[in-house]
C-alpha cells in the first residue's frame, strides 16, 4: 500500500495550459499536463469499484510529472461507513505517492437505496463546491472528472479555468443502472438522464469503457466526442504467478453489491459441487449484501463456499493467482451501462474468467476478440458451473487462455496506455 505520510503543498490553481515531455515507456515520449485535478467519490484505499483505476491513474500523471491532485470523500466504499483513521478529518489533506488528495466529509450510503446514495452523493458534492468557493481547491488547466457520480461531472467544469479541458470518465451510467435494477422511480431515473446528458455535454471529451456504452450515451443525448478506452492495470504490480498447491478454486473478488448479481455465483456453487465435488468456491469482498449473500449460502448448504474479505493492496497480486479461474457475474439488465473493471486485472494475472453476460455486450465482444475467457448466459447457473468445471478440470486450457489475456492486457489495458490516451485528450488532441 503506498506510504500516506503527510505532506503538506497547496494545490496549483488558475495557472496558464502547459505541458511535459516525459518518457511513458521506452519506445515513446508521452506530452503530460502540467497540472492535473482529478474529482472522483472514490479513491485510495478503497479496494474496489473505480477507487483502484483512478488512484492508478492519478499516479500515473504524477510520475510523469503532473502536479495531480484529487478531490474525493473519506474512504468509505464497498462498506457502510467511513474507515478508521479518517473519520475524525485529520487525515483530510496528504500527499500519497506524489498526489496530493483532499478529502470531504459524506454520509456512506448503507442499504444501497436511491435516497441514500442521493444524500451520500448530495452531501459529498455540497462540499467539493464549499471547497472552491473557499479556495481550499482552485481551478486548474485540465481536470479529470469520474461518473459515478454524475454530480462530479457536473461540478468539474466549475474547477476548469477558461481555456482548459475537462474529460468525463464515464464508469458507470447511472439513469440506465437505476431504472434496470429497479431503484428510484420513473421520475427520478428521468431527472438523472437530463442530468447527465446536461452534464456531459458540458464537458469537452468524454471517455467511455466500451462500445456498447458509447451508444447507450448517444441515444441519451450526448453529443461530445465520445472516445472508448478500456479499463487499465498496473501490468508491473498484477502479473502472472505460478498456480498455488491447492485444490481447484474459483474466485470472486470485488464488491458485494446488487449489480454484480452475486446469487448466481451461490446458484452456480451448489452445481459445481456435483461436476467437481473437490472444487471450491471462494468469494472475496465486502458490502451491503455480504450478510444476505452469508445467509444464502446458509441456506443452500453450499459446503464448498467460502467468504474472505478483500485482500490489500500490497498482497493483489498473489491474491488473485488464488483463483485457478475467476468469477466476472453481471445482472444482464445493466450490463450496457457498465463494463466491470476487475475483468482487466484477471487479464493481467494470466488467469481466465467465466462472465455471465448478453451476445453483443462488451464482454461478450472483447470475448470474441481475445479469446482469454468464457461467457454464459445470465441466469443459467448450470452453464457458468459447467464453463468453471470444465476450465479447473483443464489447467492446460486455463493457462492457454490465461497468457492470451496477458498479451491483449500488455497490448491495450497498461498503465503507459492509459497515460498516453488520457494525456492527449486533456491536452486536446485525439488519443
Amino acid at each position: 500500500m503506498p506510504d500516506d505520510s503527510i505532506q503538506m503543498r497547496q494545490p496549483a490553481r488558475d495557472r496558464p495550459a502547459d505541458s511535459r515531455p516525459v518518457s511513458a515507456s521506452p519506445a515513446a515520449a508521452v506530452s503530460v499536463p502540467e497540472e492535473l485535478l482529478l474529482v472522483a467519490q472514490s479513491y485510495w484505499p478503497e479496494p474496489a469499484g473505480s477507487a483502484p483505476m483512478m488512484t492508478d491513474l492519478a499516479t500515473a500523471f504524477a510520475e510523469a510529472g503532473t502536479e495531480t491532485t484529487v478531490l474525493t470523500a473519506r474512504p468509505n466504499y464497498p462498506g457502510n461507513k467511513v474507515y478508521d483513521g479518517y473519520a475524525d478529518g485529520s487525515r483530510d489533506r496528504m500527499t500519497v505517492d506524489g498526489v496530493l488528495i483532499e478529502r470531504l466529509p459524506t454520509i456512506p450510503p448503507a442499504g444501497g437505496g436511491m435516497k441514500a446514495r442521493l444524500l451520500h452523493e448530495g452531501v459529498l458534492h455540497a462540499g467539493f463546491a464549499a471547497a472552491l468557493a473557499r479556495g481550499r481547491v482552485g481551478r486548474h488547466t485540465a481536470v479529470l472528472s469520474l461518473c459515478p457520480s454524475i454530480l462530479s461531472v457536473a461540478l468539474a467544469d466549475r474547477f476548469t479555468v477558461p481555456g482548459g479541458r475537462h474529460v468525463a470518465i464515464v464508469h458507470d451510467i447511472q439513469s440506465g443502472l437505476a431504472g434496470a435494477l429497479g431503484m428510484g422511480g420513473k421520475a427520478a431515473v428521468k431527472a438523472i438522464r437530463a442530468m447527465e446528458r446536461t452534464a456531459l455535454n458540458r464537458a469537452d471529451a468524454i471517455v467511455v469503457l466500451s462500445e456498447p456504452m458509447r451508444g447507450v450515451l448517444e441515444e441519451l443525448g450526448v453529443t461530445k466526442p465520445i472516445f472508448v478506452i478500456p479499463p487499465h492495470v498496473d501490468a508491473d504490480a498484477v502479473h502472472p504467478l505460478p498456480r498455488p498447491d491447492h485444490p481447484p478454486t474459483a474466485l470472486y473478488s470485488g464488491a458485494f453489491a446488487r449489480k454484480q448479481g452475486l446469487e448466481q455465483v451461490l446458484e452456480m456453487a451448489g452445481h459445481l459441487a456435483t461436476l467437481m465435488p473437490e472444487a471450491r468456491v471462494m468469494l472475496r469482498g465486502q458490502g451491503g449484501l455480504e450478510e444476505e449473500l452469508k445467509a444464502q449460502a446458509r441456506t443452500l448448504g453450499l459446503t464448498n463456499v467460502t467468504f474472505q474479505p478483500l485482500a490489500p493492496k500490497e498482497q493483489l497480486n498473489e491474491a488473485m493467482a488464488a483463483g485457478d479461474v475467476h468469477l466476472v457475474p453481471q445482472r444482464p439488465e445493466g450490463a450496457a451501462f457498465a463494463m466491470p473493471g476487475k475483468a482487466v486485472t484477471i487479464l493481467a494475472a494470466g488467469r481466465p474468467f467465466v462472465s455471465t453476460c448478453l451476445p453483443g455486450s462488451a464482454l461478450a465482444v472483447l470475448e470474441a476478440q481475445v479469446g482469454a475467457f468464457l461467457c454464459t448466459p445470465p441466469e443459467q447457473p448450470q452453464a457458468m458451473a459447467a464453463a468453471v468445471a470444465a476450465l479447473l478440470s483443464d489447467p492446460a486450457r486455463a493457462t492457454a487462455m490465461g497468457r492470451r489475456g496477458r498479451a491483449w492486457v500488455e497490448g491495450n489495458a497498461t498503465r503507459a496506455v492509459a497515460l498516453d490516451r488520457y494525456a492527449r485528450l486533456l491536452l486536446g488532441d485525439t488519443p
